[in-house]
């Protein structure tokens, strides 16, 4: 028996540097497939391209605004604005800026996003789990309803909501429960697109501000690539012919808050899209390239 068990012994031995080098030519061969997995993925999701557009005008707005939800509707604009105690829901004359009608939120609720959908406007609220719902010519409100996420940005595509909640995550809603009906993941060529905050359906796709960032992305709603952006990069000061300076005062809700890119209003009656961003003195009218 001891014979037998220091062969076997010696055979294990002799077979160990072979068993080695099986194990790390399959764990090199795994690597390797997840890694090409990724290159795959990666490679199936081509690089956005750069949209270009022109100003074509640039109109008042008010600079204590925190917009944080815009939509055009019969000629003017509904505008949602954040903050706590601060937010409300107003109509806007989208010529000279004025406030037409103006509903404020509770001092709890820090207002979000905006869509209109069947003469509705759901208006979100960013940590508070509510949605609101109003009649759109009249701001009576028609109730609220639960929303387990964050609210950020909104927008539909006629039949389904579509809600941001600060992640890459774009979520689909049935419009009278807001019961999530599909999830996408957005996505670019280098990764997950998180931040995304004010929601607009154009053309068939979801242009959606990065909270953070100086651009507005394009997504095909259908896979969740982002397939072009508009670049932003220092366009206010480009563009504005207003005294920025309130924007950088010590202590002002600017600088504690953040005066950033958000806001965008389709008309598609003339095929030009609104912009503008918190505390903006102007709202800019652009056209695509």
């Amino acid at each position: 028996m001891l014979f037998v068990n220091n062969r076997i012994s010696t055979i294990s031995k002799l077979h160990l540097p072979f068993i080695a080098i099986v194990y790390f030519l399959a764990i090199s061969c795994n690597n390797e497939s997840e890694v090409n997995n990724e290159s795959s993925i990666e490679a199936t999701t081509p690089a956005p391209e750069n949209i270009g557009y022109t100003v074509l005008n640039a109109f008042p707005h008010d600079t204590s605004a925190f917009t944080q939800g815009l939509e055009v509707y019969n000629g003017k604009l509904i505008e949602s604005t954040g903050l706590y105690g601060k937010s409300n829901l107003r109509y806007v004359d989208i010529k000279n800026g004025k406030t037409l009608k103006q509903l404020d939120n509770g001092k709890e609720i820090f207002a979000e996003g905006i869509t209109i959908l069947n003469d509705t406007v759901y208006q979100l609220s960013w940590e508070n789990h509510l949605v609101f719902l109003y009649n759109v010519k009249t701001f009576k409100p028609l109730g609220t309803r639960n929303w387990s996420y964050q609210g950020w940005g909104i927008t539909n595509d006629g039949t389904s909501l579509i809600i941001s909640d600060g992640t890459d995550k774009l979520y689909f809603a049935e419009p009278n429960s807001i019961k999530v009906k599909n999830i996408i993941s957005v996505k670019d060529n280098m990764g997950p697109v998180n931040n995304l905050n004010e929601l607009e359906m154009i053309d068939g796709y979801i242009y959606a501000n990065r909270w953070q960032y100086d651009y507005i992305v394009k997504i095909d709603p259908n896979n969740g690539n982002v397939i072009g952006t508009l670049n932003f990069s220092d366009f206010l000061p480009k563009n504005s012919k207003s005294d920025l300076s309130y924007l950088t005062k010590n202590n002002s809700t600017a600088q504690s808050n953040g005066a950033v890119l958000n806001g965008i209003a389709y008309d598609s009656s003339k095929k030009s899209i609104y912009i503008t961003g918190k505390l903006w003195p102007e709202i800019f009218e652009i056209k695509l390239q």
